[in-house]
């Protein structure tokens, strides 16, 4: 199990050497395992059961997020709580599914393995005719697999290039402009995703997600596919470089609080930095760096 899951054999070729950078919808391949794997039955389980951890689900309409203990017992999911709640037109998300169901930890986990990149899985439930979130991007890409029902993808193009973990989705800012900005604005994406489509969405990529205008209830799962970029190498390569014994001793306070004594520790660590990574052996850091992509849990942004 892999990204072919997913797309295609030779669509997945491709993306290996020419990651996507604009959004698209495919239909998922004829014989993915994925229906029986992550199925609407098994996020409605979980929510009717109250078996899904507490900690990993957000109840949330048009962006205004209960407090857990608004569907919690004893910190606990409530069945009958969170039954009420979306009576009232709530979206439930479950978030990382892929550390409490074995068989979505096993895609992510291929999915890392053949890529490199980090992975994990967020479910949406979504009543007919409501709407979790509003307009706001995402630092990741995302691949969303429609499981039941049609939902409305309104898409812009970034206002962020290539944007980062300390670029934070405009929907986090209340009273945005930019918000604002895009609620009189035409789409450049308008579609509905239909039952066994997945939407290739980009990071960056503004939308606005919603099932106002249907009569059945949404169920969709998005990958999010924490990709690899030259900034994670740098920071990587810097935490190997300070197991360097001159780089992790003391620096006195004095030449700290003055300028001229800390500019001066400032040239040295550097100088340091720069002699390390001079002389690190190329194979051995990449072959490292390789195991930790393909390993790490908890993946931090690109």
């Amino acid at each position: 199990m892999s990204l072919r899951e997913l797309f295609g054999e030779e669509h997945v070729n491709d993306m290996m050497t020419a990651w996507p950078t604009k959004p698209a919808v495919s239909e998922l391949p004829a014989d993915s395992r994925l229906p029986g794997i992550a199925n609407a039955q098994l996020l409605h389980a979980y929510l009717d059961t109250g078996t899904a951890p507490a900690d990993d689900i957000i109840v949330i309409k048009d962006s205004a997020a209960l407090h857990p203990r608004a569907y919690t017992t004893a910190s606990r999911l409530d069945p009958a709580k969170l039954a009420k709640w979306r009576g009232r037109g709530y979206t439930v998300q479950l978030r990382n599914i892929n550390r409490w169901c074995p068989l979505l930890h096993s895609v992510c986990a291929a999915i890392q393995t053949e890529t490199g990149y980090g992975c994990h899985v967020t479910g949406f439930v979504t009543p007919a005719g409501g709407q979790g979130l509003n307009h706001h991007w995402d630092q990741n890409m995302g691949f969303i697999y429609q499981v039941t029902g049609r939902k409305t993808w309104q898409i812009w193009e970034p206002a962020v290039e290539e944007p980062h973990r300390d670029h934070l989705a405009c929907n986090t800012r209340p009273g945005s402009n930019l918000v604002r900005h895009l609620k009189g604005t035409r789409p450049d994406h308008d579609l509905a995703l239909e039952p066994g489509q997945v939407l290739v969405l980009p990071r960056g990529w503004m939308h606005n997600a919603h099932a106002r205008d249907q009569k059945a209830a949404s169920t969709h799962l998005t990958f999010v596919v924490r990709e690899r970029t030259g900034l994670w190498i740098g920071e990587q390569l810097t935490k190997t470089a300070i197991t360097s014994t001159s780089l992790r001793r003391v620096i006195p306070p004095a030449n700290v609080v003055n300028l001229t004594a800390f500019a001066e520790q400032v040239d040295q660590a550097r100088h340091l930095l720069m002699h390390w990574l001079a002389h690190a052996d190329e194979a051995t850091l990449a072959a490292d760096l390789l195991d930790r992509a393909r390993t790490e849990r908890d993946v931090d942004y690109a």
